[in-house]
């Protein structure tokens, strides 16, 4: 009698899942030509194509703007304060003008190329690409080790110890406390 059991109860089990699957392969699902432009019901949007996929927030410019200010008020925030703990005399404050002046210029972003545009190159054109993009980024980068360096030379004991301890944080948090990089 258990075994028969057995039978009609993984019988029903197969049979019910066989019914479920066959509806569900039913289920007719929209195309991208029958969904609306807009947002939807509730607020929904509907799934983003391939190209919109790719730029993300690229196409906003409002709020990448925002996220740049807030960014720029953070660094000088931190500049700020480092000035007050190092203590500058008056002999050192052009090295500080210049060091200061060179940190506050942001480093520039690499501009994405359109997929368009990319699908028109070749493997080692867009490998020439990045290369110039990492060089340009690389002498930029350049430029604020050596600013660093230089404003260092002009430091008391005293205040490169103060520097060194200010700047092994952000070493530690990672840039500016984001994504494990390093922020000078």
């Amino acid at each position: 009698m258990t075994s028969i059991f057995r039978l009609v109860f993984s019988s029903v089990l197969v049979i019910g899942s066989l019914l479920s699957s066959v509806s569900f392969a039913q289920t007719a699902v929209p195309g991208p030509q029958a969904m609306p432009a807009g947002p939807g019901p509730m607020g929904m949007r509907p799934p983003m194509g391939e190209t919109e996929r790719m730029h993300g927030m690229m196409g906003q410019p409002k709020m990448q703007e925002q996220r740049d200010n807030m960014r720029a008020a953070r660094h000088q925030k931190h500049l700020d304060e480092m000035k007050v703990y190092l203590q500058l005399q008056a002999s050192q404050e052009a090295a500080w003008q210049n060091f200061t002046g060179v940190m506050k210029t942001p480093i520039k972003r690499p501009t994405a190329l359109a997929p368009s545009e990319l699908e028109k190159l070749t493997t080692p054109e867009r490998i020439d690409k990045m290369m110039a993009q990492k060089t340009e980024r690389d002498a930029e980068i350049a430029k604020r080790m050596n600013a660093s360096k230089t404003f260092y030379a002009t430091l008391s004991p005293t205040q490169q110890k103060v520097f060194d301890t200010h700047t092994q944080k952000l070493f530690a948090k990672g840039h500016m406390g984001q994504h494990g990089r390093m922020h000078p």
